[in-house]
């Protein structure tokens, strides 16, 4: 099975890595060692200079991390919950409509429990993070981790209080 670090070499496009790494429906090595191989990749790819930078390319290496860490923590999800989180944490305006179409289905309780789960699953991939030496790579992974934090609050919100 290839590393997200192959995929990325291999893939010409943030599309394209992203269809291979979810096929891998998170059934794939990501400890600080992957992780660290990933962000060596990509920066063959996207070298970091200190004048001129390439926003763009940033960019990217945020998106790199979102789509592998989201893989990891919907991995023990139900279908339709990794459906769910995939799609709100690639685009937080979809969470209120998807939300309300979930509670249709579901209790308000077991929502939570859900997201708990998940909140619990990035905290386990922080702690990794951390282990990655401080420095640019480290730094696009905390970048991308903040970022489903952030939209994991607003899952949280709209889910409502017990």
């Amino acid at each position: 099975m290839a590393s997200p670090a192959e995929i990325f070499r291999r893939e010409k496009d943030l599309a394209s890595f992203r269809a291979a790494v979810t096929a891998l429906a998170g059934e794939f090595d990501f400890a600080a060692p992957d992780m660290i191989a990933l962000g060596e990749a990509y920066f063959e790819r996207h070298p970091e200079r200190s004048v001129g930078r390439d926003t763009a390319g940033v960019l990217v290496g945020y998106a790199l991390v979102r789509i592998c860490i989201i893989e990891k923590v919907v991995k023990d999800l139900s279908p339709a919950s990794r459906l769910f989180y995939r799609a709100v944490f690639q685009d937080v305006s979809q969470v209120g409509s998807r939300i309300e179409g979930r509670r249709a289905g579901e209790d308000a309780a077991g929502l939570r429990r859900e997201a708990e789960g998940v909140r619990a699953a990035l905290d386990a991939m922080k702690r990794t993070i951390e282990e990655i030496p401080k420095g640019m790579i480290r730094e696009r992974f905390i970048g991308g981790i903040s970022n489903l934090y952030n939209i994991l609050y607003v899952v949280t919100l709209k889910i409502g209080a017990p």
